[in-house]
């Protein structure tokens, strides 16, 4: 089969490799139609791992021969038992991570958290293999109790960005942000307008996105429930003036922004933090009076990944203005070209194959 191999930092090649083979009972093959370029990608492409990074709290060299990809979709066609085969033929989006449901943090309810994962897209726990699974190919292993079979109006390419959605019910939980609470997102890339919408169809209030790039803003601007800021054209502080912030939601993680993040929340509200990354941060007491809380957002549970299934059935949320770009694999090269590109040039990637209709409406 047709795959983008990872060979080692910066090296993603296409090859033809055999297709997977099943090799457990509630394993399925999944034929993809669609397949989204996560962030994260970006960062296991340059060398980064960045699951280990939020889960472990330190950096795990990645295995050459990763398949890179997991927010994707597609249809049944093999099963590891016959108990599945109704599953044949199915349209399905595919729960990307398995938990080992046994260790301390799973039977806690932390199973986002869980050391035993096994992930499809990077390496993670599947032990030593001459290719890793992901969906940059034309067929992926997933699981047959871990399906979202989809409704017949959703698109391939909505229900693979349900992954995304998914980390995003996750964090906007972390917030336990009141009914009507005004929201902040800093980053206004997929993260952070996935997070704006969850939290808007969840009972937020007003809910305002800051990105400098152009490019995010008139993505934004396609939701007129959302306030747009520049803060490049303006400090962000002196744009908002007094208002304050039940919940801040930074998918920048730099020292700046979380020092911005901490001066605009209200009393009693919540910091979320969703790119760890390895730098020292200065930060005085006096930012955590009134029960100002910090935290970080990591993942998914299982339950963030149905819930996001739900919203994009029901069209709470509207996943389909985010995607600028469609490729081919073979198309792989132009298309992280685009991302890679400063400023950005895409804005939400998606490969995919197959003949239906990009939207279905």
């Amino acid at each position: 089969m047709k795959a983008l191999v990872l060979k080692g930092p910066r090296q993603l090649v296409r090859m033809d490799i055999p297709r997977p083979r099943i090799q457990e009972e509630r394993q399925v093959l999944i034929e993809v139609r669609a397949c989204g370029i996560c962030g994260s990608d970006l960062r296991y492409w340059a060398g980064e791992n960045p699951w280990a990074l939020h889960t472990l709290g330190r950096h795990v060299d990645n295995p050459p021969d990763m398949i890179l990809g997991h927010e994707f979709s597609g249809v049944v066609v093999e099963v590891g038992s016959s108990r599945f085969e109704g599953l044949l033929g199915q349209r399905v989006g595919a729960q990307a991570f398995r938990v080992c449901g046994r260790c301390a943090l799973c039977t806690s309810g932390h199973e986002n958290l869980c050391r035993d994962t096994v992930h499809i897209g990077h390496a993670q726990g599947w032990g030593e293999m001459d290719y890793y699974p992901g969906a940059y190919a034309e067929y992926c292993l997933a699981w047959a109790d871990l399906l979202h079979p989809m409704a017949d109006h959703v698109s391939f390419e909505e229900e693979a960005l349900r992954d995304i959605l998914g980390v995003a019910v996750h964090a906007v939980g972390r917030a336990a942000i009141p009914a009507g609470g005004r929201v902040l997102c800093i980053g206004g890339g997929p993260a952070g307008l996935c997070i704006a919408q969850v939290a808007r169809a969840e009972g937020a209030g007003a809910v305002y996105i800051s990105d400098p790039s152009p490019l995010a803003r008139s993505i934004v601007a396609r939701f007129s429930e959302f306030v747009s800021i520049d803060p490049a054209a303006q400090e962000l502080e002196s744009a908002l003036g007094d208002v304050r912030f039940a919940a801040v939601f930074d998918s920048v993680g730099s020292p700046g922004t979380m020092g911005q993040a901490l001066r605009l929340l209200a009393e009693s509200g919540t910091y979320v933090n969703l790119a760890v990354h390895d730098t020292p941060v200065t930060l005085s007491p006096l930012a955590l009076g009134s029960e100002r809380t910090i935290t970080t957002s990591s993942n998914a549970y299982y339950r963030d990944e149905v819930r996001a299934h739900e919203l994009i059935a029901s069209r709470a949320v509207d996943l389909r203005p985010m995607i600028t770009h469609r490729f081919g694999l073979d198309g792989y090269q132009q298309a992280f070209d685009l991302l890679l590109r400063v400023p950005k040039e895409a804005y939400k990637v998606v490969f995919v194959s197959g003949s239906e209709h990009p939207y279905s409406d």
